[in-house]
């Protein structure tokens, strides 16, 4: 049934942490996404991190919907930190924030916004960048320009 179908190419990028389980050298350095491992390969969950997800369990009223843009609250918060509470753009009311699911689910949300909103305008990608944000930005008819990742 799906025979026909091209397969995407591998994405080079996780391509890495392939080669590195494969190379048997005691001295090798993992270069692949960009996590923290230790000695045994193990990406450990910061003191930090674990606190913080026991205080949203312990605090957690309810498990319903929260909407589309996610919770209201948060995206103030976020705002705040991002822009400062002094910002001119927020006094203005000219900043706002959504929630996405994780960083591609956020791209895509920003492609059809673009494409959508802002017609005739493109983008810039660092060259490499991660095969998915390509494809992302292209289904979304938003007009991809390059500049080199150094």
């Amino acid at each position: 049934m799906f025979e026909q179908i091209e397969r995407v190419p591998g994405d080079a990028i996780l391509g890495l942490i392939e080669a590195f389980n494969k190379d048997t050298n005691p001295q090798k350095v993992d270069l692949g996404v960009g996590v923290y491992r230790d000695a045994h390969g193990n990406t450990p969950v910061m003191r930090a991190v674990k606190e913080a997800e026991s205080l949203l369990l312990k605090n957690e009223t309810t498990k319903s919907y929260i909407g589309s843009h996610g919770d209201p609250r948060y995206g103030q918060a976020i705002l705040s930190m991002v822009l400062g509470d002094e910002s001119p753009v927020l006094a203005a009311k000219r900043a706002s924030a959504t929630q996405s699911p994780g960083g591609t689910g956020a791209l895509r949300l920003a492609a059809d916004f673009i494409k959508t909103h802002l017609p005739g305008k493109g983008i810039w990608l660092s060259d490499p960048t991660w095969p998915n944000h390509l494809g992302i930005f292209h289904a979304a008819g938003v007009e991809m320009h390059k500049y080199p990742y150094v």
